[in-house]
């Protein structure tokens, strides 16, 4: 088994990659593990790079060191190639994917990790590309959207250039008119102010939109959210992020939750959807679960986090 290291320089503000490269040499440079370290050169570089280390047919673990979106590159690439596992070890801003894991500290640790294993979760599919963890629409996304209005702003950094463009966004016109069309026949029709498509319960760097989500029961979870007044959003935002608006009563009446296995959604205009922390544009969203589609290389000592009862 060869393990190999895709490491994005760019990730998390690039603060953490020469630590992970060099815990990597310290603990395998002179012992019998076939190993390797490829730092990307630009978006899109893991795919090209994957492909040609596929080609020379030796199962691997490629590991998308960086933060959900370098995991969202790696698992496209990657998926559905024989012999070969997909791991993650985080150092992006976000890193929400590894928080559906108990003991999830051993995704840091790269003892842990060479000692792991592979296992089956799944995926969410979503037209053409695969959501690891969640797909969004809504508020939230268009400020993903938004932020390239802000990068020429001096000493402005990422989060505050998100930060600066979710203010952009609620000055905007919100909610999007949307029809939802659930397994096939049940209809969700309104204006909503964001909603999510989820495997895992978390996103946006810890806002727990799907509290009942897990990576591998072969159901995805849906949130809407109802589109509410700008005062409103103050009052809903907090319980949202903690993952208690499903029980919390001044904040449910908004909230609309389905656990299934397809979903189309259609506007009235285009759909700004990010998938994982990454943007794309679709005039249709066609989601669906592909149970168990991803190999997935989980270190020694981790499990998968089983859904608690909620509480307040």
């Amino acid at each position: 088994m060869r393990h190999i290291f895709i490491i994005n320089p760019v990730a998390g503000g690039g603060k953490a990659q020469k630590e992970i490269a060099d815990a990597v040499h310290s603990l395998l440079k002179d012992g019998n593990i076939d190993y390797e370290i490829y730092f990307t050169k630009f978006k899109g570089d893991a795919e090209n790079f994957i492909m040609a280390k596929y080609s020379e047919h030796v199962p691997c673990v490629f590991y998308a060191c960086g933060g959900d979106g370098t995991l969202h590159e790696v698992v496209n690439a990657a998926c559905g190639l024989d012999n070969i596992s997909i791991g993650i070890i985080p150092c992006g801003s976000g890193n929400d994917f590894v928080k559906n894991f108990d003991e999830y500290s051993n995704f840091q640790s790269i003892q842990s990790q060479i000692d792991g294993q592979s296992i089956d979760l799944d995926l969410i599919k979503i037209n053409n590309k695969y959501a690891v963890s969640v797909c969004n629409i809504g508020l939230d996304a268009d400020a993903a959207f938004n932020m390239h209005k802000f990068k020429k702003l001096p000493f402005v950094s990422g989060s505050g250039r998100y930060y600066l463009s979710v203010l952009y966004c609620l000055l905007s016109k919100l909610g999007k008119n949307l029809e939802v069309v659930i397994d096939d026949n049940e209809i969700l029709k309104g204006s909503f102010l964001l909603g999510v498509m989820a495997n895992g319960h978390s996103y946006g760097g810890g806002y727990k939109c799907a509290p009942l989500a897990s990576v591998n029961d072969g159901i995805m979870d849906l949130c809407f959210v109802d589109k509410l007044s700008r005062f409103k959003i103050m009052s809903v935002i907090g319980s949202y992020k903690k993952g208690t608006h499903l029980i919390n009563p001044k904040v449910n009446k908004y909230i609309s939750y389905f656990k299934c296995r397809h979903v189309k959604m259609t506007g009235k205009e285009p759909l700004n959807v990010c998938i994982d922390g990454e943007g794309y544009t679709y005039d249709e969203v066609d989601v669906s679960v592909a149970k168990g589609a991803l190999k997935f290389w989980i270190p020694k000592g981790t499990e998968i986090q089983q859904v608690k009862e909620l509480s307040q």
